[in-house]
């Protein structure tokens, strides 16, 4: 089984990702999450590091392990064959626009730990890669995380997790993660169109 598992991490991109990222936030749980959480009050205190070390560490390791388990599902399902460097990128830029937005527009936060976030992003962003390859999923997967999105923000109904990690579940994690891989995802169709070849010409 453990053979199986290292030959899939060693052939995938996509694996190789799982990996790394659950070496990291194991050590980075190790080092202390008080250390690297986000604090309202990083600009007062110039700890800039928090804005991103903060989607990298957990309240526990039950919250370790549901956003770890999570990211090897969207892997699973959508199978987005991307490189390690866009994995990292993309992780990254999303993780400091929730952590910027949190500044911006929760000033009563005054922390926050934990990779859900970024993770409702990469699903986004890898259901629109599906989207060529396998519309059904990936409308689905889309679909459902924007779904989740709304009711979280404009329902009482409790969906989230909080009972299982020990702490509050900040939803506006899960909102902001989207709408920035929803820019992401304008901004690189964007790209995209204007650096394609135009078919019809000669």
């Amino acid at each position: 089984m453990w053979q199986q598992i290292v030959r899939k991490i060693g052939r995938s991109p996509d694996w190789q990702f799982v990996g790394l990222h659950t070496l990291l936030v194991i050590l980075l749980q190790l080092i202390g999450p008080e250390y690297l959480r986000f604090q309202s009050d990083w600009p007062q205190s110039g700890q800039v590091w928090r804005l991103l070390t903060a989607h990298w560490v957990h309240v526990g390791w039950e919250h370790l392990l549901l956003n770890t388990v999570g990211l090897g599902i969207c892997v699973s399902l959508a199978n987005p064959r991307w490189s390690v460097r866009r994995w990292l990128a993309l992780s990254v830029g999303i993780g400091l626009g929730i952590s910027i937005l949190f500044t911006l527009l929760n000033p009563e936060l005054q922390w926050y730990v934990g990779f859900s976030g970024v993770l409702f992003g990469l699903y986004f962003l890898a259901a629109q890669d599906l989207y060529a390859r396998d519309r059904l999923v990936a409308v689905l997967m889309g679909g459902a995380i924007v779904v989740k999105v709304l009711i979280e923000q404009f329902t009482s109904w409790d969906l989230d997790s909080s009972a299982l990690i020990g702490a509050p579940v900040i939803v506006d994690a899960h909102l902001y993660g989207l709408l920035i891989a929803i820019a992401i995802a304008l901004v690189w169709a964007r790209y995209t169109m204007n650096h394609c070849p135009d078919q019809h010409s000669k």
